[in-house]
């Protein structure tokens, strides 16, 4: 099981004052990642499908001639 952690990343000035930005974190177990053969630095591309969270590596788009 993981869980959604929330982190402070960065406060900023705006017109209403200043306001808190904060990032979302999820830990992957190592053994998923092993599995997953994803390497440290792997760029992932997450997005919202159905309800559920889905993270994929970010592979390049090949350019067409």
């Amino acid at each position: 099981m993981v869980r959604l952690q929330k982190r402070f990343a960065y406060r900023y000035k705006s017109k209403e004052g200043n306001k808190d930005h904060y990032k979302y974190v999820i830990t992957i177990p190592e053994e998923i990642i092993e599995e997953l053969n994803w390497k440290e630095g792997t760029e992932l591309e997450p997005k919202a499908q159905d309800q559920k969270l889905v993270v994929a590596p970010n592979m390049p788009k090949k350019k067409i001639d």
